[in-house]
């Protein structure tokens, strides 16, 4: 029978199915029985932040939207401060930022959030997220434009700081943020790099799909300096595992299959299906609010129309990028 401590059974059991049996439904249903559980058993203020971090951070983002996942994290994490427990606070924040990231919030006031916590933990003998939050911390000063490249030191510190006291899986996050930024900066090869580390070698499926798809995008850029075939190959398995991902969420991943849809088509010449798949592309970010999704969008399909010679195309998509990347926050 259930009991107070069925909750976070549940929730493990939950990522256990997720991440290493790869059975995301089923997952999913034992985590939303989780959360349930906790609320027939009136624990939430014991197990809330356990609960919800388990739940949403790695199973529900398959599933339900980002931002959703994100609202759920934070409730956590408010629990957790309320309670005075600073480490459970730290852990739901290290999980909602990411849900964050790839949900569009605006980068500036998720910087902050950041920085109020880095002064928390140097308030703490223990600094074991502090690892995490400076990973964040980094990448969002990318992608504000507050500096125009990854700190070079920042890894090799990572590493030699490494320890029982941090979390083990904090150089897969840094591989998956490594990456978003080496793609937004338009450094391709290096966000290759990046991928092959962290492609397989992690088992958070929210990290390994929206690594893939920032991989195939790199894959593309790569083409269009190099053209190579075998990187064509790559950027059609990764187009695989994100559309075998928006048959559980449209809303997280169907606008990220229309874009690399997009990019392929472009490459091969196939002007109005790339056309076509660039909108799609747009709408579907802007209807799952992913403003930095529907600028990348409208930055790619400009790129598009301009080597096609549709000036006035591009010219319009390029505007509408622009005005997506200044609401997101960012000024690359």
């Amino acid at each position: 029978g259930f009991c107070v401590y069925s909750p976070t059974c549940l929730a493990s059991f939950s990522c256990t199915l997720t991440n290493w049996i790869q059975n995301p439904q089923q997952g999913y249903r034992i985590g939303k029985m989780a959360v349930k559980t906790m609320h027939r058993f009136n624990v939430v203020a014991e197990s809330a932040s356990l609960v919800y971090m388990s739940v949403y951070s790695t199973v529900a983002t398959l599933v339900e939207p980002f931002q959703a996942c994100a609202d759920m994290l934070h409730e956590g994490y408010k629990l957790a401060l309320t309670k005075g427990d600073s480490v459970m606070a730290a852990v739901n924040l290290v999980q909602m930022v990411p849900q964050l990231l790839f949900g569009g919030t605006k980068l500036t006031s998720l910087k902050q959030e950041i920085i109020s916590q880095l002064n928390r933990e140097n308030q703490n003998s223990q600094k074991a997220f502090t690892p995490y939050l400076l990973i964040f911390q980094d990448t969002l000063s990318v992608l504000v434009g507050d500096q125009e490249a990854l700190s070079p030191t920042m890894e090799a510190d990572l590493i030699d700081k490494r320890s029982d006291t941090v979390p083990l899986d904090y150089l897969d996050c840094l591989s998956h943020l490594r990456l978003l930024s080496s793609y937004w900066l338009g450094q391709y090869e290096r966000a290759k790099h990046y991928a092959e580390k962290k492609i397989g070698k992690g088992r958070v499926q929210f990290r390994i799909i929206t690594s893939e798809f920032y991989h195939g995008l790199s894959l593309v850029g790569m083409f269009r300096r190099k053209n190579k075939n075998s990187l064509i190959r790559r950027v059609k398995k990764s187009l695989t595992i994100v559309k075998d991902a928006a048959k559980n969420s449209q809303w997280n991943f169907e606008n990220k299959v229309f874009l690399l849809r997009a990019e392929l088509a472009s490459i091969s010449g196939k002007n109005d299906e790339a056309v076509e798949m660039y909108e799609k592309a747009i709408e579907g970010a802007k209807r799952s609010k992913f403003i930095h999704e529907e600028g990348l969008a409208c930055e790619l399909a400009g790129f598009h129309h301009s080597r096609s010679g549709d000036k006035v195309n591009a010219m319009r998509n390029f505007y509408h990028a622009r005005m997506c990347y200044g609401e997101w926050g960012s000024q690359m």
